[in-house]
């Protein structure tokens, strides 16, 4: 008998777990990609050590109903046993997962070589223009005239993230063109800019920092982390935590602000990476006992040197401890916009998963069609949220596709997470 065929649109790690999942169930695959080379945006992941999967509490956005039930069905310790049977060995700290040599290009080279053992063929420089289809089968068409056709479609062309890493609004043109709904699209963990933008004296310093977002006198969101200065605003993993937040305050004309506290350079707190109770006790009074004693033992010293970084240092030697305690537990940047989609780790928005069944990612608008990943509207804090639910939704849509799983009529939860 004819095997059924199954065409990938996208080569990132939902597309390429796609592929592996449905050439494993039995298809014939084909994986077009537009690039010359698949998976260039997974090879960035983690700063290149891929933190591919997170074991803790689900932190998603947009339609997080949507990505409760995915992993509901298919939960994270799955995909981990499906990526070591695949022949990739994992590690984990704490509840990150990473592969066991921490490099991207291990993940990349196994789902390649599993897609080779498994005689998929990979095209690439193939940017789909335009795809047609339904029940009865599918049949895209790319730039240079290509004119590919297969039984069903998974379509996992990634998002707007990365510039050049990413994909472009004509991707989700596919998707509308077949039924599908697109909610405005904007990026997230993204660096912020702010007005006035931190001193050029003080711009590629990072530092251990408490960071809070404000809306007038309401604490929308706390992180802590690493903090990068920059002669535009801030960055860092706990700064982009808070662009999905700030962008919306923005859109409200609500003038968000930021509040960098910067008193684990100081005092002996352990600094947890990750969100933080708005709530955190302000430690002015703490560092302005901790000036006024570095004054009265150190008599004819600067009671900042050695205290703070030289650049730092410099700027606020000149100031009062009174002053200098409140700028070091409670530094205000005002945000002026979260930097757009190009320098953003993931896209917010997307495809509507209303219309998508989260038990087999098929398309309830248009059967034969299947939709993972950065696509949809669901985007993930940082810590490998991102990553497995590309990978999870990719190797669901790829079994369903090779299956022709219908799409289930069980509702879907909807709603939005912080």
């Amino acid at each position: 008998m004819k095997k059924r065929s199954v065409l990938v649109i996208g080569g990132g790690a939902g597309g390429l777990c796609a592929g592996v999942a449905a050439a494993e169930a039995g298809a014939a695959v084909t994986i077009l990609e537009k690039r010359v080379k698949p998976g260039k945006k997974l090879l960035a992941t983690g700063n290149g050590r891929c933190n591919l999967a997170n074991l803790g509490p689900a932190r998603y956005f947009g339609d997080s109903g949507f990505a409760g039930q995915v992993l509901d069905h298919f939960p994270v310790e799955r995909l981990l046993s499906t990526l070591e049977g695949w022949g990739l060995p994992l590690a984990r700290e704490e509840e990150r997962v990473y592969p066991a040599v921490r490099q991207a290009s291990a993940v990349l080279s196994l789902l390649l070589e599993r897609l080779n053992a498994l005689s998929v063929r990979t095209v690439t420089e193939a940017e789909v223009r335009s795809l047609e289809g339904g029940k009865n089968g599918f049949t895209a068409r790319t730039a240079d005239g290509q004119t590919f056709s297969a039984d069903a479609c998974v379509l996992a062309t990634g998002g707007l993230a990365g510039g050049a890493l990413g994909c472009t609004e004509q991707d989700y043109q596919l998707a509308e063109g077949l039924g599908h709904r697109v909610t405005p699209l904007f990026g997230a963990l993204s660096p912020i800019e702010t007005q006035p933008a931190p001193p050029k004296s003080l711009s590629g310093l990072r530092l251990r920092a408490y960071v809070r977002l404000w809306a007038g006198k309401k604490c929308l969101q706390a992180e802590s982390g690493e903090v990068l200065l920059t002669d535009y605003g801030v960055s860092g993993i706990c700064v982009m935590q808070l662009a999905r937040a700030a962008r919306e305050a923005l859109d409200q004309g609500r003038a968000p602000q930021l509040t960098v506290d910067l008193s684990p350079l100081l005092l002996p707190d352990p600094l947890p990476f990750g969100p933080i109770s708005p709530d955190t006790a302000d430690r002015r009074q703490d560092i302005l006992a901790l000036l006024r004693h570095r004054i009265r033992s150190l008599p004819g010293q600067d009671p900042l040197c050695g205290l703070l970084p030289d650049a730092l240092a410099h700027r606020l030697r000149d100031r009062g401890p009174e002053e200098i305690a409140r700028l070091l537990s409670a530094w205000p940047l005002p945000v002026k916009r979260v930097r757009e989609a190009a320098y953003a780790q993931v896209t917010a928005g997307g495809v509507e998963p209303g219309g998508v069944d989260p038990l087999t990612m098929g398309s309830r608008l248009c059967p034969g069609l299947y939709l993972a990943g950065e696509l949809l509207n669901v985007d993930g804090a940082c810590g490998g949220y991102n990553l497995q639910f590309a990978m999870i939704s990719g190797i669901l849509a790829g079994r369903s596709a090779a299956a022709q799983s219908n799409p289930s009529t069980k509702p879907i939860r909807t709603g939005r997470t912080s």
